[in-house]
This record gives structure tokens, C-alpha cells and sequence, in this order.
């Protein structure tokens, strides 16, 4: 008698042991098992499992399950893939953080020249604005006159 094992039970020995579907199924024809199909699921009224292999959400959810855990596996024993993971989740958080416009309008040297809308009345006449202008033009005081700024 032969011995034999479906796509499913693969992916269920390979959740269970943390290694990949490739990795247990050549490791069954190597020890001599024959993969067979797993069989449609008869429709029946009780609600059942379905097999993975059967219900795309399952299969996709499975997937998601075996890239987390190598990601998570490779994360923890490869230096190169740590740095690569942590460089890319650097500029993914820079990319998250948005800047907003300055109102102040600068010339080629630096310095101020102007401003985009009044800072005193409107709809930019908001203290983080006023806050802006006056540390811009403190600056460029302490530029114009090569003092250094004491922070």
C-alpha cells in the first residue's frame, strides 16, 4: 500500500512545523509519498472546513500567514534582510509625514523677501504662522549680523 498525502495536508504540516509548502512537499517524494488531489467537497447542510485548497479566502489567508512568518523568520536571523526591512520602513514613514507650505518666500541668498499672506489678519493669521515669521526673521537677523543663535 502506498502511501499518500493531498495538497492540504502540506499546507497544514507546513503551518504546524513553520516551514515552507515546498519544503514539506518535497520532502514527502523524497521519503516516498504520492501527493494526491484532494476531492471536491461534497455540499452538505451542516456548514464544514472547507480545504484550503477549495476556499480562495482560505488559500489567500494562508499565503498571507506563510509570507508574515518567513518575513518574520528572515527578519530575525539575516542581518542584510533587517537593514533592508528597517531602511524601507524608514522612507515609508518619512513618505507619511507631510510637510505643510511655508508662508514665508525666500530670495537665492536665504533671506526673506517675503511673505505669501498677512500673518496679522485672515486666514493665515494663526499663532503657529506668527511663531514661523518671527523665528525666520530672527534668523535672519542673526545671519545678516553672523551672530550665532542660542538655542
Amino acid at each position: 500500500m502506498t502511501k499518500q498525502i493531498n495538497p492540504t495536508d502540506i499546507f497544514e504540516i507546513a503551518r504546524s512545523t513553520g516551514r515552507s509548502p515546498s519544503d514539506i512537499y518535497n520532502i514527502a517524494q523524497q521519503e516516498g509519498w504520492e501527493i494526491v488531489e484532494d476531492a471536491p467537497p461534497m455540499p452538505t447542510q451542516k456548514t464544514e472546513r472547507k480545504s484550503v485548497m477549495h476556499d480562495p479566502k482560505g488559500a489567500i489567508e494562508l499565503m498571507r500567514q506563510l509570507k508574515e512568518d518567513n518575513i518574520k523568520k528572515l527578519y530575525k536571523n539575516d542581518p542584510y534582510i533587517r537593514e533592508g526591512i528597517d531602511a524601507q520602513i524608514a522612507i515609508e514613514a518619512s513618505r507619511r509625514t507631510k510637510t505643510k507650505p511655508s508662508n514665508i518666500q525666500y530670495d537665492e541668498q536665504g533671506n526673506i523677501e517675503s511673505i505669501k499672506a498677512s500673518v496679522v489678519s485672515g486666514i493665515k493669521a494663526t499663532e503657529a504662522n506668527q511663531i514661523e515669521l518671527m523665528k525666520a526673521i530672527k534668523d535672519n537677523i542673526y545671519k545678516k549680523y553672523g551672530v550665532g543663535s542660542r538655542a
